[in-house]
C-alpha cells in the first residue's frame, strides 16, 4: 500500500489517506481514503475509487473488498472488461471469488461515448470470466434508438471462446418460402466436438428443423448435418435432407471417408438450395473409400450410390452403383537402371436397374525408361492392357465375357533451353513431342459402365487414352507437339507469364468410339493454347483457346483475370466459350469505398441461353462496434428457367453477438 499518510491506529483497525494506491497479485485499487483490517482482510473504500484486475476495471462510488475469498462490493460504477471494449455502467457491481462478476440494474455496449449506437439494459449480468460467457436476465436490446430484442434470459460470449447458447435469429426473404426466420441454439459439448440446432419458420411452407455436429480427434474427424420439415405446406409433403461425412486415418499410411447425401425429393435443391452450383446438381453421390499409400503403390476400395435429381437423365443413361471397386498401382524402379515397372489394376462391380450389370477387371502392366537432366529429359513406354468382363445380363451381343487385349507403346521427349537477360530475368523455353501408337482392337461388343470422353485439354496431348474410364481404349497413331516459354523473376524466382502452345496430329483415323459417334478422321487436332501473365504480384491474367483449323473457327476460349488490392479489393472476372454449348461470363466484385463502406455485386450472363444465371448485389457498413450487411440475389433455380429473388439481413453488434449469417457467407463467397 502507498499513501500520504498512515495511520494504523490503537486497535486493529486502521486507514490510510492521500493518493493511496493499493496492490495485491493482479489487483490494483486507487482512492483518497481507505480504511482497513488486517486480521479481517477487508478493506472500506469510502469514496470515489479505481480498481481493476486481469478481468475487469470499475470507477466506482464506494466500495468494500474482503482479500479472504476474493469478493466485493462497489457501488454507482462506470466498468469494461480488461482485453475488450466491452463497457458500461450499472447500480453496484458484486465480484466473486475473482472469477465471476455480477452487475446489478446496468447497461452494456462495446461501442465508445456517452450515446453508443447499441446497448443491452439488463436488470442483472453475470460475467463469468472462467467460462468466457455473459449471462443477462430481464434483458432490452436497443440499437439507434430502437429496441429489437426483449430477453428474460439471454447469454452472449465475452471472450473468443465457444460457448452454449442461443445465437442471434436469421432473417430473409425469397420469393418461393416467404419470409425466412431462424433461431439457431450452440451447443459446445466437449473442446473437440460442437452442435448446433436451429428451428426455422417460412412464412409460405411451414417450419423446418436444421441441424448441424462435428467431431474432432486426433485421427477422425466427421460431421452430420440434416434438415427436416414435417409439413411443406407448398407441395403438401415431408421434406428432408441429410449430409453425413467421416474420415479416418488409422495409420500414417491408411485413410479412410465415408460420405452419405440424400434428399427427400429431386427438387429438394430447387426449393431450399442457396447456391446456383445446388440447384443445379443432377446427381447425389454417397461413397466408402479406404486408401493405402505407400512407397511405390497405392490401393483404394471404394463403393458407391447414386440418387438422381435430373428428371431428364434417362434410366439408360443414369451412373452405375460401384458394388465395390477395387484399383492397385504400382510404380517401381528396377535397380539403378533408370527402367521402370508400372502397373494399374482394377477390378469394380457395376450394378443398376436397368442395362449391363457385372464385373469388369482391368489390367494394365507397363515398362518405362526415364531419363532426367538439365537439359531434357526422355521417356519411352511399352505396355499391355487386358479388360475383361464377367456380365450377369444386359449384353448386346450375347457374350457374358468378352475382354479386350491392347498393346500401347509411346515416347515423351522434351527439351529445356534456358537464359538469363540482362536484369537477371530468367527466360525458357520447352519444346516437347509425344508420340503414341495403340494397334486398333475391335471394342463394340463391350458394354459401357462408366467411359466418357475426356474434354479436350492441353493435358490431353500427353495422354495415353482420349477416353476416362476402361470400357475403351482408344486407337492411336499419333504425335503431339508443345512447346512452353517461361518468364521468372531474377530474383524471387515467381513466374511472371508462360505461355503453352501445343496441336495433336493422326496419322490413322481413330476408329474406336463411343455408341453413335462415327470415326474420328481430321488429321489433326484443334490448336491449343494457353497463356498465364501475372502483371504485378496483386493482379494475374489467363487465357486459353483451341482453333479447328478443319473448320476455321474457335472450338474452345477462356478468358479471366483476378485482382486482389492491399486493401482487401477483389475482383475476378471469367469468360468461357464453347461451341454451340457453351458462352457466358462471370464477374464478382468486392470492393471497401473507404473505411466503413464495402459494396459487393456478382453478375453471371449465359450469352447462349440469353439468360441471367445470377446476379447479386450488397452493401455493408460496418463502424468500430457494430455492422450490417444486406445483399439482394436473383438466380435460376432449374433447367426449367425460374428464378428465385432472395434478401438477406445481417446486424452485427461487435462483442454481443451477430444477427442473421447468410449475407456473411454471400460476403465471403
Amino acid at each position: 500500500m502507498y499513501a500520504k499518510s498512515l495511520d494504523a491506529g490503537k486497535t486493529r483497525e486502521g486507514s490510510a489517506s492521500g493518493e493511496v494506491e493499493l496492490f495485491r497479485l493482479d489487483q490494483h485499487m486507487r482512492t483518497e481514503r481507505i480504511l482497513f483490517d488486517p486480521v479481517e482482510e477487508t478493506v472500506v473504500l469510502p469514496g470515489p475509487l479505481s480498481y481493476e484486475d486481469q478481468q475487469v476495471w470499475l470507477n466506482a462510488g464506494e466500495g468494500r473488498y474482503d482479500f479472504t475469498d476474493d469478493s466485493g462490493r462497489f457501488s454507482l460504477i462506470d466498468y469494461g472488461l480488461a482485453g475488450s471494449s466491452a463497457n458500461g455502467s450499472a447500480e453496484y457491481v458484486e465480484l466473486i471469488g475473482g472469477h465471476t462478476s455480477e452487475l446489478h440494474k446496468l447497461d452494456y455496449t462495446s461501442c465508445p461515448g456517452e450515446q453508443p449506437d447499441w446497448q443491452l439494459y439488463a436488470r442483472e449480468l453475470e460475467l463469468k470470466h472462467e467460462d468466457g460467457r455473459g449471462v443477462a436476465r430481464g434483458a432490452k436490446l436497443i440499437f439507434k434508438g430502437v429496441p429489437i430484442l426483449y430477453a428474460p434470459y439471454f447469454t452472449f460470449p465475452i471472450d473468443d471462446r465457444r460457448k452454449s447458447g442461443f445465437l442471434y435469429p436469421n432473417f430473409g426473404q425469397t420469393s418461393d418460402s416467404g419470409l425466412e426466420i431462424g433461431a439457431p441454439w450452440y451447443w459446445n459439448i466437449a473442446p473437440n466436438q460442437d452442435a448446433t440446432l436451429e428451428p426455422r419458420y417460412f412464412s409460405k411452407r411451414g417450419f423446418m428443423l436444421t441441424g448441424e455436429y462435428r467431431l474432432l480427434t486426433r485421427r477422425t474427424n466427421g460431421s452430420v448435418e440434416f434438415d427436416y420439415m414435417p409439413d411443406d405446406r407448398v407441395v403438401d409433403d415431408n421434406r428432408f435432407r441429410y449430409l453425413v461425412e467421416h474420415n479416418a486415418y488409422p495409420t500414417r499410411r491408411w485413410n479412410s471417408r465415408i460420405i452419405v447425401h440424400r434428399v427427400s425429393d429431386n427438387r429438394y435443391f430447387q426449393d431450399f438450395g442457396t447456391k446456383l452450383a445446388e440447384t443445379s446438381l443432377q446427381f447425389l453421390r454417397s461413397s466408402g473409400t479406404l486408401t493405402g499409400v505407400g512407397r511405390y503403390w497405392d490401393f483404394e476400395l471404394m463403393i458407391d450410390d447414386f440418387q438422381i435429381l435430373d428428371e431428364s437423365i434417362t434410366p439408360q443413361n443414369q451412373p452405375y452403383r460401384r458394388l465395390p471397386r477395387l484399383g492397385y498401382r504400382l510404380d517401381r524402379p528396377l535397380g539403378q537402371t533408370g527402367l521402370f515397372f508400372g502397373l494399374n489394376s482394377e477390378l469394380v462391380y457395376f450394378d443398376r436397374d436397368i442395362g449391363a450389370t457385372g464385373a469388369r477387371f482391368d489390367l494394365y502392366p507397363n515398362i518405362y525408361w526415364s531419363r532426367y537432366t538439365s537439359w531434357g529429359f526422355i521417356k519411352p513406354s511399352v505396355g499391355m492392357r487386358y479388360t475383361g468382363y464377367d456380365l450377369d445380363s444386359g449384353s448386346t451381343s450375347g457374350n457374358k465375357s468378352p475382354s479386350r487385349s491392347t498393346a500401347i507403346a509411346s515416347l515423351d521427349a522434351g527439351l529445356i533451353f534456358d537464359r538469363t537477360s540482362a536484369s537477371g530475368d530468367v527466360q525458357t523455353i520447352q519444346p516437347r513431342l509425344f508420340y503414341l501408337y495403340v494397334p486398333y482392337e475391335d471394342q463394340t461388343d463391350l458394354p459401357n459402365f462408366d467411359t466418357g470422353e475426356f474434354t479436350f485439354g492441353y493435358s490431353q496431348l500427353f495422354n495415353t487414352n482420349r477416353f476416362a474410364g476402361s470400357d475403351r481404349q482408344g486407337d492411336a497413331n499419333q504425335l503431339s507437339l508443345a512447346v512452353t516459354a517461361r518468364h521468372m523473376d531474377g530474383v524471387s524466382g515467381a513466374e511472371l507469364w508462360s505461355l503453352s502452345l501445343g496441336q495433336i496430329f493422326y496419322f490413322d483415323d481413330r476408329r474406336v468410339q463411343l455408341e453413335g459417334t462415327p470415326s474420328a478422321q481430321e488429321n489433326a487436332s484443334p490448336f491449343l493454347g494457353e497463356f498465364t501473365w501475372h502483371l504485378w504480384s496483386r493482379f494475374s491474367l489467363v487465357a486459353g483457346m483451341q482453333w479447328n483449323w478443319d473448320q476455321r473457327e474457335l472450338d474452345v476460349g477462356t478468358l479471366g483475370f483476378n485482382y486482389r488490392g492491399k486493401k482487401g479489393e477483389r475482383l475476378r472476372f471469367e469468360y468461357r466459350y464453347r461451341r454451340d454449348r457453351v458462352d457466358q461470363f462471370d464477374l464478382r466484385a468486392f470492393w471497401p469505398i473507404n473505411e466503413r463502406w464495402r459494396v459487393l455485386s456478382r453478375v453471371n450472363y449465359s450469352f447462349a441461353d440469353s439468360d441471367m444465371l445470377e446476379i447479386q448485389g450488397g452493401v455493408e457498413y460496418e463502424s468500430c462496434c457494430w455492422a450490417i450487411r444486406a445483399v439482394v440475389r436473383r438466380y435460376l433455380k432449374n433447367r426449367d428457367g425460374d428464378y428465385r429473388d432472395s434478401i438477406y439481413l445481417e446486424l452485427n453488434l461487435k462483442g454481443l453477438t451477430s444477427v442473421g449469417n447468410k449475407s456473411q457467407q454471400l460476403f465471403r463467397d
